[in-house]
């Protein structure tokens, strides 16, 4: 009996056929997807992180974004490369100091932030120098009061070149 078990399982086994696949129409899926994705590719390596509650300007500009330190504003909160510097809802004692000018948490984190680069120069010679580049991810909302204040800080604590982070319009 086990013969006839183990032959009659044989022979459906047998009965298998090979399937014809046509792969054209995924080819073509694929390099329109690669066509894509190499469209829409940057280069540069400097991502910038949009905290939730920034809305970012509309420009036309088409330049690129370059490294430097990232400082995200937003109505009530400041960070400085995704670290929060500074809220609003749990205020310091000391926001501003020099007549109101400079915010002192950020202009202090903003030294450390240096300070780490200057650091990583002296151990390593093959780290990038100090450009002294600040990317502003400033919400579309913000007073330019508040925001020559931001601009007033990054200078003091010796980031004097500003790259403003806005959205491209589409065409």
């Amino acid at each position: 009996m086990a013969r006839v078990r183990s032959s009659r399982f044989m022979s459906r086994r047998r009965k298998t056929s090979v399937i014809d696949l046509d792969i054209t129409s995924l080819l073509d899926i694929l390099t329109i997807l690669l066509a894509f994705l190499i469209h829409n590719f940057d280069a540069t390596g400097a991502l910038v992180n949009i905290p939730g509650g920034i809305v970012l300007p509309l420009s036309k500009s088409s330049s690129m974004n370059t490294m430097g330190v990232n400082i995200q504003v937003s109505v009530d909160k400041i960070w400085v490369d995704d670290k929060e510097v500074l809220n609003s809802e749990a205020m310091p004692d000391k926001i501003y100091d020099q007549d109101g000018r400079r915010i002192v948490s950020l202009y202090n984190e903003l030294i450390a932030v240096k300070e780490r680069i200057q650091q990583t120069q002296k151990v390593s010679p093959d780290a990038l120098k100090f450009s002294g580049i600040a990317n502003l991810v400033l919400d579309k909302t913000l007073k330019y009061s508040y925001v020559r204040r931001i601009m007033f800080t990054c200078a003091e604590a010796g980031f004097k070149e500003y790259k403003f982070v806005v959205r491209q319009l589409e065409e």
